[in-house]
């Protein structure tokens, strides 16, 4: 049985953005799926994970504590980046002429 999770609303535009950020962070794009767990699916060693959580803070500003017992799946990921992304609300800022 599966539940709802925080990937369900995600568009299929949000989980390739992550598969390509992962891919040109140079980790293995086998995680295709958005149930794929990160750490089991790219096999990832220690290095490797701290290499991927520093990259997605520094270059993408997504904290995801991939140390955690648990491990966050694709669809999370993406839907981290697409709340990272989003343009802000309101109204437009005037540009000076």
């Amino acid at each position: 049985m599966h539940g709802r999770g925080p990937g369900d609303a995600m568009s299929g535009e949000d989980l390739a953005r992550a598969q390509a950020i992962l891919s040109d962070l140079c980790f293995a794009p086998s995680a295709r799926h958005p149930e794929d767990r990160i750490r089991d699916h790219l096999e990832l060693d220690p290095v490797e994970i701290a290499e991927l959580e520093l990259q997605l803070r520094s270059r993408h500003h997504v904290h995801l504590d991939l140390w955690e017992v648990y491990d966050h799946t694709l669809a999370e990921l993406a839907a981290r980046l697409a709340r990272c992304t989003a343009p802000p609300t309101g109204p437009a800022p005037e540009a000076d002429r």
